[in-house]
């Protein structure tokens, strides 16, 4: 999972950036745990969050902010000082839910992220959006990786193990 600000979507990365030193100065040990996340991540969470393994609540895969860059999450120490650092980004004109208080948004995000509908047109742009965010050395194998997540198809099944076999990476469980 990426946790890289550097990822997020050019309108949020200088204040998601800011919110970190002010909580730096504050003492309280900021830590961004998750940007830019790939639909296959977001499944993978997803599916983690319906098995009651997760702690906070996570958005169905297609409807996510992190999907659009347009979210991070953010944990500090001690945590209970997250409602503070929460309302400094709603005093700065973010979205805070203090039902979900790891998770920092762009105002809006996460409802425009639910009305995306789930296509294959989406996936792909996202992905596309996400190679070309990416070092070039971690975008080549970016989507093979892809593939591992959804077996819909024979073919995607046979590259992700030709993949496997060849590199060692894309390997199913």
């Amino acid at each position: 999972m990426a946790a890289r600000i550097d990822l997020l979507s050019p309108e949020l990365r200088d204040a998601a950036r800011a919110l970190v030193d002010a909580a730096g100065v504050a003492r309280l040990q900021p830590r961004v745990t998750s940007t830019l996340r790939s639909h296959a991540e977001q499944v993978r969470l997803y599916r983690r969050y319906l098995a009651g393994a997760a702690g906070f609540p996570v958005a169905p895969p297609g409807q996510s902010a992190h999907e659009y860059g347009e979210a991070f999450d953010l944990v500090v120490s001690p945590m209970e000082a997250l409602a503070d650092v929460g309302y400094t980004w709603q005093t700065w004109g973010g979205g805070w839910n203090p039902a979900d208080a790891i998770h920092f948004e762009l105002p809006g995000a996460s409802e425009r992220a639910a009305a995306h509908p789930v296509t294959d047109e989406n996936i792909i742009a996202r992905a596309a959006r996400t190679i070309n965010e990416l070092p070039w050395y971690e975008s080549i194998f970016l989507p093979i990786a892809a593939t591992t997540e959804s077996f819909d198809d024979k073919r995607q099944r046979e590259i992700a193990d030709r993949a496997c076999q060849l590199f060692g990476i894309g390997c199913r469980k």
